[in-house]
């Protein structure tokens, strides 16, 4: 790619005008981080290794001389483990009901519009609501809002080395992001996000449109795909709250078209929930974040800010074609932000809706996988032919990994069906498994010159004391 081509892009953060980081981190101290975007048509170099059957094979080239001057390897052992809240089914639909269970009806997004429409007409005597354009953004936004919530949590801030002590200083800061209801079971209600809202969040906690707020629990997450679904336990929510509320649809983004009107909603700056309008400027573009390129994306020049990333991008019926995640923060260029279309990952939003709710072990749960890996990138990958994830360097003998029969150059790919391309992600999924759950990592495995897509299930151990 030509440097004339080249543009800075962004999640939106305020941790600097290049932050990595989609949601919103409020702190004194801030970092920052060049990346790029390309517009493309080439294949996802970040599709997720679902098939345990498949047989596809990656050719290393000259990588395998060069990871050893990659860097340090990082020794870990993970936290983990589950405490069974049940499982879920997708959208509306409900569990199997037991004697006495308790309903929770929420209205939905649809039928706010109809309300709002029905009261336009009769305030108005006009049944032709289209010639009043402003007003149905205002309907749309008036109908949408109750179904976004404000997702807020903390996370660990690892700063410069000290100045004075030559240490590396970390810290607390909070976070926020944005969510919108997508569901519920008889137990849960079921939200979808970005990926990287909720990665490495503690005290993570769902904001209201009437301002109430709710611990929350992540379900699962496909870091590759930027998505993730959040649940809240409905018998956690009043009453007052469920009946104010509502459910977004997701719409067919198939067949949206340039030039159409968009609404976006989001918890910009972490200041609450707001609203911006634009259009669909592009579709179909390609950009690359933290080394990962999504494709097929929505470009739109509704403002997009910091704290919108997990909002949704509303059609004019108020159906979600997509869910925002990125802009561009390349000096001078305004009005390109980019959403997820929501037909590129419906499938996986149902799948993560279904999985069973965790929380993190406590520390006598504590597993240990006993390897030691590093972060093969896109850029890695582009250039050595390797499949991008976690490449092994050395594996602890008689470890769970060890037993499983994971050896060093083999490349992780997927946990428990859940996509993880860096250490940091495997870590932070890690610890809601328990020392003694059997899981399925999905790795490649290096067989001569060629990199072949297994699987192996993995009996999480204890880390030796």
């Amino acid at each position: 790619m030509n440097d004339e081509n080249k543009s800075e892009f962004e999640y939106n953060s305020p941790l600097g005008s290049n932050s990595n980081y989609n949601n919103n981190i409020q702190s004194d101290e801030s970092t920052s981080e060049n990346t790029t975007y390309r517009y493309a048509g080439d294949p996802y170099q970040g599709t997720p290794f679902k098939s345990k059957k498949s047989k596809e094979k990656k050719k290393p080239g000259i990588f395998k001389k060069a990871i050893c001057i990659a860097g340090a390897a990082i020794l870990f052992g993970t936290l983990a483990g589950s405490t069974m809240v049940g499982v879920t089914y997708l959208g509306n639909k409900y569990v199997n009901k037991t004697e006495k269970q308790e309903t929770y009806d929420i209205s939905t997004v649809a039928g706010n519009i109809e309300t709002i429409s029905n009261e336009m007409i009769n305030a108005t005597g006009d049944t032709d609501l289209t010639a009043y354009s402003a007003m149905n953004v205002q309907t749309v936004a008036k109908a949408s809002l109750p179904a976004m919530v404000e997702l807020n949590g903390t996370t660990t801030v690892t700063g410069a080395p000290s100045y004075y002590y030559g240490r590396i200083q970390s810290y607390e800061a909070s976070t926020s992001g944005t969510g919108i209801i997508v569901g519920k079971s008889d137990t849960e209600l079921l939200i979808v996000t970005n990926a990287h809202v909720i990665e490495e969040v503690s005290n993570l906690k769902c904001v209201f449109v009437d301002g109430s707020s709710v611990d929350a629990t992540v379900k699962g997450s496909k870091s590759d795909q930027d998505i993730a679904v959040v649940a809240v336990t409905l018998s956690n929510i009043s009453s007052d709250t469920l009946s104010k509320i509502a459910i977004a649809e997701l719409a067919d983004s198939d067949n949206i078209a340039v030039g159409q009107q968009v609404v976006a909603i989001g918890n910009a700056l972490g200041e609450g929930q707001s609203v911006t309008t634009g259009i669909v400027s592009a579709l179909n573009r390609s950009i690359t974040v933290n080394n990962v390129t999504f494709n097929g994306l929505i470009m739109t020049d509704a403002a997009i800010n910091s704290g919108n990333s997990g909002g949704a991008l509303l059609d004019a019926s108020g159906k979600v074609i997509a869910i925002n995640f990125a802009k561009t923060s390349e000096d001078g260029v305004e009005g390109m932000a980019y959403s997820i279309p929501v037909s590129n990952v419906k499938d996986i939003i149902n799948s993560l809706m279904s999985k069973q709710t965790r929380t993190k072990v406590n520390a006598d749960e504590a597993s240990y996988l006993g390897i030691a890996g590093m972060d093969i990138t896109s850029a890695y990958t582009s250039t050595y032919g390797y499949p991008q994830g976690i490449m092994i360097r050395t594996v602890q003998s008689g470890s769970a990994a060890d037993n499983a029969g994971l050896v060093p150059y083999d490349i992780i790919v997927g946990f428990d069906d859940q996509t993880v391309l860096t250490m940091s992600s495997l870590t932070s999924l890690l610890q809601y498994y328990a020392a003694g759950e059997t899981i399925t990592i999905d790795y490649y495995h290096l067989e001569g010159s060629e990199y072949i897509l297994k699987s192996a299930q993995v009996t999480l151990g204890k880390k030796a004391s």
